[in-house]
């Protein structure tokens, strides 16, 4: 799909309903169903903001990057994810944390990022995070320039190959946890990214 094409297509979504937690459990692992349904804030619940900022490539196709993260001592340790992290003190609000954090990681300018609207608002049990995705627009290619400390590398699959995704099922990582997941690149894609995807690509395919 071409850059103006989507563009134009994004400008018609930004008033039409959410497909909301439906879509978020249809890729949901299976231990997380009911935390999802039930799940309540705390006063230790962290306020976190993602990115998916979609870019021209030299040919005017659409991509969206993906990051995959270091190895650390954390839940979300070497996954794919969105750009993105937790609101820091300074930050005016999440939009601006998603921007920051976008920068941090892969070096898109937060000047280039266009906000367009977001997506539902997603918990995530295992680290206790309450995140909420943006979806932003970078008119021309950006120079990817990925902070070593945090990503391994950044993957840029075409908005194209993202639309034909199937849902796959199996078992991920040394714990064995049952779930749906999308393969991007070769690369295993599941969880709170995973479902966010999902909600957009739903979203997008109506």
């Amino acid at each position: 799909m071409k850059f103006d094409v989507f563009k134009h297509r994004l400008i018609k979504l930004k008033n039409k309903s959410l497909p909301g937690v439906q879509s978020h459990l249809e890729l949901a692992p299976k231990n997380r169903t009911q935390l999802l349904k039930k799940f309540k804030l705390n006063s230790k619940t962290h306020d976190a903001g993602v990115s998916l900022c979609f870019y021209p490539d030299l040919n005017n196709d659409v991509i969206l990057p993906f990051i995959l993260r270091n190895e650390y001592d954390g839940v979300h340790s070497n996954q794919i994810s969105l750009p993105g992290g937790k609101k820091e003190y300074d930050d005016s609000d999440l939009i601006e944390t998603s921007k920051r954090e976008t920068f941090e990681e892969i070096g898109i300018i937060k000047e280039n990022m266009n906000f367009q609207f977001k997506l539902t608002d997603i918990y995530i049990p295992p680290s206790n995070f309450l995140v909420r995705p943006y979806i932003f627009i970078i008119e021309n290619t950006p120079l990817l320039n990925p902070n070593r400390d945090e990503v391994v590398k950044v993957i840029k699959p075409k908005l194209t190959s993202l639309m034909n995704l199937n849902i796959q099922y199996g078992y991920i990582n040394e714990k064995k946890i049952e779930c749906p997941f999308f393969l991007i690149e070769n690369h295993v894609v599941w969880g709170a990214t995973a479902m966010i995807l999902n909600e957009f690509l739903s979203l997008f395919n109506q």
